[in-house]
């Protein structure tokens, strides 16, 4: 059953100003378009009929955000014209219909009928030049939304044949020199001028002991070289191995770059060519490898990107797909999997291949079934209806304890009212830290951390390794703001702190880490608002924090904003599910409208040692180094050095859009690089459609993609 899903990659992504990505499956769907009811009545409306009818209900319900004339607004983004045009003109209206009864209005659709969505979608095709002679709109209406559009047909082919061009495979050839295979101690202790993972050690450390740009001297970084990437989502971690950059960019396009100089090497293009973003991939021996967001996993020769083996993840027309790579242990390919979000028969899982060869070796479901340890957690649900469970970050690795930690999101849809459990249902193992043998799969240790999360809260970002003495722990921080602390050997739960305002729970056990749901949260019914701290951007989103070890400090890039949020009603039918609730958001209390917030906290004292708040959301992991810096980028285009022991500003560029990415710092014939990217999207997720509404005067271009590299001058 595939689902009803929109491949939007250029400007109308700004379009879905209220939703997830994982929004864009619609819930209720089916086997296709067959699901969506038809609203005509009898005796049926001409399409001339429903558009006019549509007029006065755009204007009631749409034109507030998108204009009275479709012309934009800083809330919500021009929809008629050239870009309307070139993103539409091959989807159906079907397409547009289900897009937007799914997703908008943004704070609430109920009152609006089918009717009045297929009557609206008629206005705007009619407004963007669709001729009155269309037939009326119906659940068959599966054609380009453009076809009658006078002279649109010679637009329609050329645009048809240009989208099935897109070429895949090595698209610039070349050769990286002197290449040594990457092995598994090199992993465990890499040379500090590479930087061979996502935040660069097994521990997620996101830390660098090179120190020759330090908190003396930053303030004369210079820029050395700028490489423009492909347009599109993109959230890049470069890697860079023997001073060679492996750069993804989007639309599963990895390139090999020269670090020092920022000549192109080799270009790959696995395809799909679909504008969304993947964080990461992963170098073992001779290879890159790659996980792409239709849920293949691919791995290249990393000399000059010709292909080795290719495999499949998980079945991406049933919704599967992925937005973040693997991590390598023990000749494992770990990977996790995202799109798990409908009733379908398949459930969410991590799974290890081998990097020989592409091969499954174990799979680990997220979610609990009937007969299995925690199937008894899902009420009385059959499996089928049992959704959730993504782990869309990459996981961390104890060699010694073999164990590989990875955080899981939350049930699906969002809020139990939608899907028809209560929140005494805790869905294991959803919303939890899971410690997953690399050897077979075995479950280790889970805590839940929310039982039942009831918000779209999810707790599914990096876990922080941390040595203290004798004692092994694991960090995390999820969207509610809230910094645990765990014996990583047991899952035993030791401390935690509230690292942003938070009234989602009126108690969090300081002996258990049990959490406490306010009372209303507890009772939500269907279409019932609920007003909560922090919002769907977090408290913390994927932007990974630092440990910075001479301070023993967690570096994190945080988010202040809140939510009002509202259960749909679902279905329980093979092939619904989606996330399924209406949001709106707004400034938190006491923030002065900043939204961004980087602070430190001691792994100690789990004391908060220093913060700085700003208007403009930090897009960025935050990189610490032995020379006492933290570097973090933001929305507004800045990129600075942070003094890792007090959070004082010591340098500060602007470049050409937002900063958005994981910063990477490495070393060539023995002179350090720092690394930032500027990036877009992905656009239809919180991180960006949130600032939008909190703090629409934080404006960049919609373009400019580009890898920024900086350097002390020559001496």
């Amino acid at each position: 059953m595939k689902p009803i899903k929109i491949l939007v990659c250029l400007p109308l992504i700004l379009f879905l100003t209220a939703c997830d990505r994982e929004s864009e499956t619609i819930e209720g769907a089916g086997t296709g378009r067959e699901a969506v009811p038809t609203a005509t009545t009898n005796p049926s409306p001409s399409f001339a009929d429903q558009a006019n009818a549509g007029e006065e209900l755009y204007n009631t319900s749409c034109a507030a955000c998108h204009g009275q004339n479709l012309e934009g607004t800083p809330v919500g983004p021009i929809i008629s014209g050239e870009s309307f045009f070139t993103t539409w003109a091959l989807q159906s209206p079907v397409d547009f219909y289900n897009y937007t009864r799914a997703n908008m209005p943004p704070g609430d659709n109920e009152g609006i009928t089918e009717e009045d969505y297929f009557n609206i979608t008629a206005y705007v095709m009619r407004s963007n030049g669709v001729a009155d002679s269309n037939p009326t709109l119906t659940s068959d209406a599966d054609y380009p939304l453009a076809t009658n559009v006078p002279g649109a047909g010679a637009f329609i082919a050329q645009q048809s044949g240009s989208q099935s061009e897109s070429p895949t495979g090595v698209i610039r050839s070349g050769t990286v020199e002197n290449f040594t295979p990457v092995t598994d101690a090199m992993l465990r202790d890499p040379n500090p001028a590479d930087w061979l993972m996502i935040r660069r050690t097994y521990d997620a450390h996101s830390y660098s002991p090179l120190d020759q740009i330090n908190a003396q001297n930053v303030d004369e970084l210079r820029l050395e070289w700028i490489w423009s990437m492909h347009d599109g989502d993109s959230e890049p971690s470069p890697l860079v191995y023997g001073g060679v950059i492996y750069l993804i960019n989007t639309s599963n396009i990895i390139q090999a770059l020269d670090g020092e100089t920022g000549e192109l090497i080799w270009e790959h293009h696995a395809g799909p060519a679909d504008s969304e973003d993947m964080r990461n991939i992963a170098i073992y021996d001779d290879k890159i490898i790659h996980a792409t967001t239709d849920a293949r996993l691919l791995a290249l020769d990393a000399l000059t990107g010709e292909p080795v083996w290719e495999t499949q993840i998980a079945d991406n027309s049933r919704g599967f797909e992925n937005s973040s790579g693997p991590i390598v242990a023990d000749g494992k390919v770990i990977q996790g999997l995202a799109g798990c979000s409908r009733y379908i028969e398949d459930p969410c899982f991590i799974s290890a291949h081998s990097a020989d060869t592409g091969e499954l070796e174990w799979r680990f479901n997220t979610v609990a079934e009937s007969g299995e340890p925690g199937g008894d957690t899902w009420g009385n649900i059959d499996d089928l209806f049992r959704a959730g469970g993504e782990t869309w970050i990459t996981g961390s690795y104890d060699p010694e304890l073999n164990l590989t930690y990875w955080g899981t999101a939350q049930q699906k849809p969002w809020m139990p009212a939608s899907r028809s459990l209560s929140i005494y249902d805790a869905g294991l193992f959803t919303n939890s830290t899971v410690a997953v043998n690399v050897d077979n799969g075995d479950l280790g240790w889970h805590f839940q951390h929310v039982p039942a999360e009831a918000l779209d809260l999810d707790e599914v970002f990096e876990r922080v390794l941390v040595d203290r003495g004798d004692d092994k722990y694991v960090f995390s921080n999820g969207k509610h703001g809230i910094l645990w602390k765990h014996d990583r050997v047991t899952g035993d739960f030791v401390s935690h702190v509230e690292t942003v305002f938070q009234n989602a729970f009126t108690d969090i056990d300081p002996n258990t880490g049990e959490v406490t749901y306010r009372q209303d949260i507890q009772n939500a019914q269907i279409d019932q608002w609920i007003s909560v701290c922090p919002s769907t951007a977090g408290g913390k989103d994927w932007h990974s924090m630092s440990y910075h070890e001479p301070t023993a400090n967690l570096i994190m890039p945080l988010s202040q904003s809140c939510l009002e949020i509202s259960a749909r009603e679902v279905p329980l039918v093979e092939g619904a599910g989606g996330t399924a609730a209406n949001r709106r958001w707004f400034e938190m209390p006491g923030s002065n409208g900043n939204m961004g917030k980087l602070a430190a906290f001691n792994v100690d004292t789990m004391t908060e040692t220093w913060s700085y708040e700003q208007r403009a959301a930090f897009l960025t992991g935050a990189v610490s180094t032995a020379g006492n810096l933290v570097f973090v980028g933001d929305l507004d285009r800045r990129f600075r050095a942070f003094d890792a022991r007090n959070g004082e500003i010591l340098w500060e560029t602007r470049l050409g859009t937002s900063v958005q990415g994981h910063p990477v710092t490495f070393a060539i014939n023995g002179k350090q690089y720092l690394a930032v990217t500027t990036a877009m999207g992905a656009r239809g997720v919180s991180p960006r459609t949130v600032p939008r509404v909190v703090a629409p005067d934080v404006r960049h271009p919609n373009n400019g993609n580009a890898l920024y590299v900086f350097a002390l001058p020559e001496r």
